[in-house]
């Protein structure tokens, strides 16, 4: 991994000369020639794993020694530039008092910098004594291109995919779950070892048509060895009550099982709790599930007869090892995707899966590997050597070998992306969007040119999913990644090599005494514990983790995190909360990635303009109506990609037009109140890249709202825009702005660039009859009261359209409308969604929503029917429809299909 350190390395000098030029005043010269030496060294690390095996310990040795010293500089220059940042703060009588400090702070560093130059020197030069470089050192741009265009092949739609074998062992299960027995509630469990495909052969079973018919609802819950009730709880709710993501997070633990409870209550319902290990952790949450008598199940994967035999009477299913004819199949489906390869690979590729002892983890990772290998029998045989040759050391360890290998095999730029994945707790969903931003405030995106960072570790992230160390846990609407996570026996091997180059430490409960100096640190317990306990020397720490989602920081552990994390680069959080952001928050001068998720914070403080790296700001997501505090001067932080809030930013202070701050790289607020301050911004370009934006419109505003909504044309990449309307006597929701709705909309639909449009409470905005933005594909219209024909045809005409989300919300209402969908109307839309609205009856026309594939009802409580002409799109793959009227269950219950469209009803 030096070769990663080592880049990220030049590319920091390189801005810190950029941009900080005055911060380096007096070493400025070394570091310039620190650069260049480290550029000659570069050329060397590029090169890491292309030589043959003698070298391979020497080979090793120099890149550890590279490694380290690249470590030493960037500690050494960066203590600098932060010490000469508290220093040029001060005032003129400060300095002259400090001028000595000052000058020898300037000859430490020069020294340091010598010294460290001095020892590359010897590096290289030890380096050319004992080792002939390859002369292959770097990959042609044909092979570059062959690669992006083998990369974008085999980008496909992210879904479950087909297993093989498990035929008999799915049918034993659904026996167990659906044939017989009592209507009692019972557990069943499959049980194995880690890698045999428990989850594979549960999600074979949880998706089997015979399990769906039988099983009015279903939830699948991840467990694991680090388990957490309530978080296990929350996930079971939000699977329950998929709209209301937040609700339960207020609640207390026993409010929380008690609403679970009530949610499964009367229902048949089938429930997957996937690696259960503690019999603790069974005995905490059973009581939350309710038998009603009516056949329920609890299907439990574990790796322990212990915990499943105590979990129910029935035994449990013992999962085997895969035949070698099921390996086969497994293997070469993977390996060679449905394309004809030479048959004298058969014979080796069968050799190399009998290798595997028939698990299928090892299956799977093994031929993603060969999958992006050249298919012949020489680079077969390399793969089956090595194999091979740890086989005859240990034949136990088959499986951390094939892993092992795997990871090896990774291109140079992916591996700190992939080990950088055991930082997160086991089991957890790791959500795409945070990774990516990590990954490139981490310094692991390499040069992208003109192509956008993000673009770019979004390649990453499918190269390792192509290769099957990344499992996708959950997709977009548009078949996109939203979640994924890592398998345990993978991320094991992620702590073990990160362990070995020193790039994280995962810190538990169970080491926490033991004493490292990490460069990243992940604390899997209380802030409170880990500083009463820990001995860690955090002096050199550039990423900071904490997951504990109970914890308070309070001002003391504040104190501690400004005073040992000075060079953190990466600040997370989550989960925490806080009454108040140190008004010191700016003394992380290198900070680039910064989390805290607090609904306490309403004032963020001065200080943060210092942060001038920053890249993104996450306050947690944008959910609250109060507004939080943020100086205006905050248009000066021109690396800032990304804010996050829980609420709406209101700026303060004054803007200073001489400062002529552009934001060049910032692409998304998700909430900002539309106000003089934020429009004057927009109207002078200081947000240019802007693509996603959310705006608070409030009635206790005066200004021009149509004509501030206009100024929004400025924005050329704008891409999604949410509004969220303040209205009045809420739940009647009654508009409560100065203008009427017509004119509103009126300035919006100019906006042409625009495809994702999301207005709350929308209330009577949809009775006017101005069009929306022309070319939207998605739209989500929130709290509506009514929705007029012209309105519906105005949507219906929108010709891009293929996500529609309307909703009502919570509260009865008295008055109910017709829904109407005219001839020829909504010709791209694929999915709609209504929930809580007060629909009497729907009427679809010939020839309306051809392409549609999913429809959502939830709790329209007045619809009593659906339209028969529905049944007859050939497109239509599921309905579900969630708290249906009783006569809408009663017609669903007898409802015959013919066209293979699923229906759900809940």
């Amino acid at each position: 991994m030096a070769d990663s350190v080592v880049s990220f390395l030049l590319e920091h000098l390189s801005q810190l000369l950029q941009r900080e030029a005055n911060l380096l005043c007096g070493v400025e010269d070394r570091i310039i020639s620190l650069r260049n030496e480290l550029e000659i060294i570069c050329v060397y690390t590029s090169s890491e794993g292309k030589n043959n095996n003698n070298n391979k310990q020497i080979e090793q040795k120099v890149l550890s020694q590279i490694r380290d010293v690249s470590h030493l500089a960037e500690d050494v220059i960066d203590t600098f530039v932060a010490n000469v940042a508290i220093y040029k703060k001060k005032n003129m009588l400060e300095r002259m008092c400090h001028s000595v400090n000052h000058a020898k702070l300037l000859r430490d560093a020069a020294e340091k910098i010598d010294k460290i130059k001095t020892t590359l020197n010897e590096i290289h030069e030890n380096k050319i004594k004992y080792y002939q470089e390859s002369s292959d050192q770097s990959t042609s741009a044909t092979e570059e291109e062959n690669r992006m265009k083998s990369l974008h092949r085999l980008r496909r739609n992210v879904e479950e995919e087909n297993v093989v074998g498990f035929v008999h062992e799915s049918e034993v299960v659904i026996n167990r779950l659906v044939e017989g027995g009592s209507p009692r509630l019972k557990a069943v469990s499959i049980i194995g070892m880690g890698g045999l495909g428990k989850t594979t052969l549960a999600r074979k079973v949880f998706n089997s048509d015979e399990v769906k018919k039988h099983f009015n609802y279903r939830a699948w819950v991840y467990v694991s060895n680090e388990c957490r009730a309530r978080e296990l709880l929350l996930g079971l709710l939000q699977n329950l009550m998929p709209n209301n993501d937040y609700e339960g997070r207020s609640l207390s633990d026993d409010e929380l099982k008690k609403r679970v409870r009530e949610c499964l209550k009367w229902k048949k319902y089938l429930l997957v709790l996937d690696d259960l290990w503690k019999i603790r952790d069974w005995d905490e949450l059973k009581d939350v599930f309710p038998d009603g008598n009516r056949g329920s199940r609890i299907l439990i994967t574990s790796r322990l007869k212990e915990v499943a035999s105590h979990t129910g009477r029935d035994p449990p299913f013992f999962l085997r090892f895969l035949s070698e004819e099921q390996s086969w199949e497994l293997f070469s489906k993977k390996a060679f995707r449905g394309e004809e390869y030479p048959c004298d690979l058969e014979s080796l590729g069968k050799q190399i899966v009998k290798s595997c002892g028939g698990l299928p983890l090892s299956i799977v990772v093994l031929a993603g590997l060969l999958a992006n290998k050249e298919k012949s029998h020489r680079e077969w045989s390399k793969v089956l050597g090595h194999v091979n040759w740890y086989l005859t050391r240990d034949e136990t360890q088959v499986k951390d070998v094939v892993l092992k290998l795997s990871f090896d095999n990774l291109p140079s730029r992916l591996k700190p992306c992939f080990l950088y994945l055991g930082i997160f707790p086991e089991d957890s969903e790791i959500r795409i969007r945070k990774l990516l931003q990590l990954w490139i405030a981490e310094g692991f995106i390499q040069e992208t040119g003109s192509r956008d960072a993000c673009d770019v570790a979004e390649d990453y992230l499918y190269e390792l999913i192509d290769r099957s160390l990344i499992q996708v846990a959950r997709v977009k609407y548009n078949r996109g990644v939203r979640t994924c996570r890592i398998h345990d026996l993978l991320r094991d091997l992620c702590i073990l090599e990160s362990k070995e180059d020193n790039i994280f430490q995962v810190c538990t409960d169970n080491n926490i005494l033991i004493p490292t100096k990490p460069r990243r640190l992940s604390v899997h317990s209380s802030m409170s514990h880990y500083i009463s306990s820990s001995t860690n020397d955090h002096s050199c720490v550039r990423s900071l983790f904490f997951s504990d989602p109970n914890c308070f920081i309070s001002r003391d552990e504040w104190t501690w995190l400004t005073k040992d994390f000075k060079l953190v680069r990466v600040l997370d959080l989550e989960g925490k909360c806080c009454l108040k952001i140190p008004a010191n928050l700016g003394n992380f001068i290198h900070l680039r990635y910064l989390r805290i998720e607090s609904k306490y914070v309403r004032r963020v403080p001065d200080s943060i303009c210092n942060l001038q790296s920053l890249q993104t700001l996450d306050f947690g997501p944008s959910i609250m109506v109060s507004t939080i505090s943020f100086p205006c001067e905050i248009t000066k932080l021109k690396h800032l990609r990304h804010v996050y809030t829980l609420g709406p930013i209101m700026l303060r202070g004054r803007y200073l037009e001489s400062n002529g701050n552009v934001m060049w790289n910032l692409q998304t607020i998700t909430s900002i109140v539309l106000n003089k301050k934020t429009t004057y911004l927009i109207e002078k370009g200081s947000f240019p890249k802007l693509r996603k934006l959310g705006l608070h419109i409030s009635s206790n505003f005066k200004g021009d709202v149509p004509k501030m909504l206009l100024s929004l044309q400025q924005l050329k990449h704008l891409n999604k825009l949410e509004i969220i309307f303040k209205v009045k006597d809420w739940p009647h929701s009654r508009w409560d702005i100065n203008y009427k709705p017509a004119e509103v909309l009126e300035s919006l639909k100019h906006l042409s660039h625009l495809s994702i449009l999301k207005i709350r409470n929308a209330c009577e905005l949809v009775k006017c009859v101005a069009m929306f933005p022309p070319n939207i594909t998605k739209l989500t219209l929130g709290r509506l009261t009514f929705l007029n024909d012209d309105r519906m045809n105005a949507i219906g005409n929108l010709t891009k359209l293929q996500r529609l989300i309307l909703s009502g919300d919570n509260w009865s209402s008295d008055s109910y409308f017709d829904l109407n969908c005219v001839e020829d109307g909504f010709p791209q839309l694929k999915e709609f969604h209504v929930e809580h609205l007060p629909i009497q009856n729907w009427k679809l026309a010939n020839g309306s929503m051809p392409r549609l594939q999913f429809l959502d009802i939830h709790q329209c409580d007045k619809l009593d029917s659906l339209p028969s002409e529905l049944w007859s799109l050939t497109t239509l793959t599921k309905v579900r429809v969630r708290r249906p009227s009783n006569a809408m269950a009663a017609i669903l219950q007898n409802l015959e299909v013919e066209n293979g469209c699923e229906v759900i009803v809940e």
